[in-house]
């Protein structure tokens, strides 16, 4: 009978040290880096919150930058030295800017002014459209009355609040420093911006990137330029329209609510929904039927809708169009931090965003992400 040989196990290693390690898997340095990311834009939103009153004129000088980096190229060519054309572009746009602010500045005193007749008057229009809920505001009274616990001891209301004009002064300190920093900034981005570049292409690896940066730069620049003076002539245009319309309508003060609409149009979506119903509000003040009152609301929104759909995207372009979604999600969490200044700014600073990212290496997810057509 032959004898089977003994099945050898080699013995476990009793030392932990000489077993092979376990190799981290390809997944896990990916996700600790997107936390890392997530972790860092997460504080600097929070940061920027709270240094509103240097990031907001900081990004508005920026842009102005970006604006007029052209034309002061152009009077450079034309022998006109840089500080110069700087300094005179700066002083135009203080000129149309403060122009603009003077010619609504007295139609709005105005408004101001009638603000209490019209009140009375948007009571007297709007009494027949609360007929309907008079018995439920009377029964919701005498319940009132019923569970009121005290009624021998009246409750006084004091309004400890600041007044306006309080409010007012308060705030002047904060927004002479804001408006003193951008014409600052803007005028020395416009001044140094050349040498801000060239400092950026000497961190360049070799001479092919410093070529396509600087060629991304200005050619960047060109189109934001093209884009926020484009934008600005249509809102320009929207609102001269909406005073002709108002002016038709018989409307009172119709230049200060075309102002209104060019700058809130800056906002999609929240601007012109504001703008129809300060028309509305303004309708029922001045129209004696609530038809007529719904008659400038009506006129700007047709407007609205002739710009935002023809002449919007053939001046602009199908490639400058921007993801709804996206604008809408900017929008939030810039009004969230900055306020109006946000609503305003968001739209801008995503199309500068998605301009550069077209022309920066890796950048082909940002465009993806706030383009509105896949391409």
């Amino acid at each position: 009978m032959a004898s089977s040989a003994p099945l050898v196990v080699p013995p476990a290693s009793a030392d932990p040290a000489q077993e092979p390690p376990v190799e981290e898997t390809p997944s896990a340095p990916r996700l600790r880096n997107r936390l890392q990311i997530a972790i860092v834009a997460i504080l600097l939103l929070y940061t920027c919150a709270i240094a509103e009153a240097v990031v907001v004129p900081v990004l508005i000088a920026m842009l102005f930058g970006l604006m007029l980096a052209p034309p002061v190229r152009l009077l450079e060519r034309w022998r006109v030295p840089r500080a110069l054309s700087s300094l005179l572009l700066v002083l135009l746009a203080i000129a149309v800017i403060g122009g603009a602010i003077t010619a609504l500045a007295s139609p709005a005193r105005a408004w101001i002014g009638r603000m209490p007749t019209a009140l009375v008057h948007i009571q007297t229009v709007v009494k027949d459209l609360r007929r309907p809920f008079q018995m439920a505001t009377e029964a919701t009274r005498e319940l009132g009355k019923i569970t009121q616990m005290d009624e021998s001891a009246p409750v006084r209301v004091v309004d400890s609040g600041p007044s306006p004009f309080a409010a007012a002064l308060t705030a002047a300190p904060a927004v002479i420093g804001g408006i003193v920093i951008t014409i600052v900034l803007t005028f020395l981005f416009l001044l140094h911006g050349d040498e801000l570049l060239r400092k950026f292409v000497t961190l360049a690896p070799h001479l092919r990137a410093k070529r396509d940066l600087v060629e991304a730069t200005r050619t960047a620049q060109s189109e934001i330029s093209m884009y926020v003076i484009t934008v600005t002539l249509i809102n320009a245009g929207l609102g001269l329209a909406t005073a002709a319309a108002l002016w038709l309508l018989d409307v009172h003060d119709p230049l200060l609510w075309g102002g209104i609409a060019a700058l809130l149009n800056y906002a999609p979506f929240i601007g012109p929904m504001a703008t129809a119903v300060a028309l509305a509000v303004v309708g029922f003040s001045e129209a004696a039927t609530p038809a007529l009152a719904l008659a400038p609301p009506a006129a700007f929104l047709g407007l609205h809708l002739l710009e935002g759909q023809l002449l919007t995207p053939h001046l602009v372009g199908r490639r400058l169009a921007l993801d709804p979604v996206m604008v809408f999600i900017a929008m939030l969490v810039l009004g969230w931090m900055w306020g109006v200044a946000g609503f305003l700014l968001a739209v801008p600073l995503l199309t500068c965003a998605k301009i550069i990212a077209e022309r920066v290496e890796g950048g082909d997810a940002m465009v993806a992400l706030l383009s509105r057509h896949a391409s």
